[in-house]
């Protein structure tokens, strides 16, 4: 369901274990008029214990958090509100936990030092149901062009399963979307998958974003 319906607010709970972040993130987020923070937690846990009371569409994740990992605490969220949407929180120097992020379901990555409107931007864009990632982080190399020649081209079935589990959509909920069996989700993203020479989501989301399959 797309937040914006309605004129309400959309909600964004900030984990973070640094209480300066979480100030700047709240006042960041609460100068706008169509956002609302829901609640700033310093752990995994307490985000955890507090989702379904707070009732957040965005989560804003840090993702090395002492404890709990915001990769633990992500997927521990998304067990109890699949819905639920997550952007991964890391400074520059921290973008080895990004793919991680990405594999248990975020849609989204922001830099903790980055700008304001990218911040705002991705809030609003994931909880819409898109991606978005800062284009100034580091990416892994693409494909040459001979790699990219040799993969096959994936039929519109398999298309339409790989741009769903791209958007962080779980196996049921694709599933439910295409009116398919969940035998059926995971025999088109096994082939999907095979055709584009992959071995995990993190790697699926680069490539939808390459070939700009989020955009539609």
């Amino acid at each position: 369901m797309k937040t914006e319906a309605r004129g309400a607010k959309i909600r964004v709970m900030i984990v973070d274990d640094h209480p300066r972040i979480r100030d700047a993130l709240r006042t960041i987020i609460n100068s706008e008029p169509d956002l609302i923070v829901a609640a700033e937690l310093g752990s995994g846990q307490a985000a955890i214990d507090s989702v379904l009371r707070t009732n957040p569409d965005v989560v804003l994740m840090d993702g090395s958090m002492p404890e709990m990992s915001g990769m633990e605490t992500a997927t521990r969220l998304r067990k109890l509100r699949p819905d639920l949407k997550i952007i991964g929180l890391t400074l520059y120097e921290q973008t080895t936990y990004l793919d991680e992020m990405i594999e248990v379901g975020a849609t989204g990555y922001v830099l903790k030092t980055g700008s304001p409107d990218d911040l705002l931007n991705a809030i609003r864009i994931v909880a819409d149901g898109g991606t978005w990632f800062d284009p100034s982080m580091p990416r892994r190399a693409r494909p040459t062009s001979g790699q990219r020649a040799s993969r096959e081209k994936l039929s519109d079935e398999e298309l339409a399963v790989a741009k769903l589990l791209a958007r962080g959509r779980t196996k049921t909920e694709v599933a439910e979307s295409l009116g398919l069996s969940t035998s059926l989700v995971d025999a088109r993203r096994a082939t999907a998958m095979r055709k584009l020479s992959l071995r995990n989501r993190a790697e699926l989301v680069r490539v939808a974003n390459e070939r700009r399959w989020l955009e539609s």
